[in-house]
């Protein structure tokens, strides 16, 4: 799961690029002409949201996510590992709403057919990267739930 999350916030991070490469272009030729990059705003909030989603997943699987561990440090690793239980599955039931809700939306907006203001990109293209990422990150705490409760069994002190 770790090789795929990794592999997924990699391709992830080719969008972010390309919007600091076109943000870039746009500053340099609108210092030394009137031209500009059409629909920079559209195509920077798409990359935007194909890099965002596609790290989310990863932080779960890496534990990279910020976390406040004041008093669970100091607890048995028993209850401490309960508690990584509870929060996979808490993380994987919200995580697994918000899929389900997106979706929803996601397909009221292929319906109406919206597009982006600038240069029309159907808005649907918007809602897939923020699908992909949140489903995986809601199968990343499924994979959590499993190997938390598999440590547990076997007395695994990691």
């Amino acid at each position: 799961m770790k090789k795929l999350t990794t592999a997924v916030a990699i391709l992830g991070t080719v969008p972010l690029l390309v919007a600091v490469a076109l943000t870039v272009t746009d500053i340099v030729l609108r210092s030394l002409s009137s031209h500009t990059v059409h629909g920079l705003t559209d195509i920077v909030t798409l990359c935007t949201m194909i890099g965002a989603m596609f790290a989310i997943p990863f932080g779960f699987s890496h534990d990279q996510h910020v976390a406040i561990d004041v008093f669970t440090t100091h607890m048995p690793r028993s209850v401490q590992r309960v508690l990584l239980v509870v929060a996979a599955l808490l993380g994987f039931f919200f995580l697994g709403a918000v899929f389900w809700f997106s979706i929803q939306q996601m397909m009221t907006e292929y319906g109406y057919g919206d597009r982006s203001q600038s240069i029309g990109i159907p808005m649907v293209w918007y809602w897939i990267p923020l699908v992909v990422g949140i489903g995986l990150a809601a199968i990343v705490n499924a994979w959590l739930i499993v190997r938390h409760v598999r440590g547990w069994q076997e007395g695994d002190r990691s």
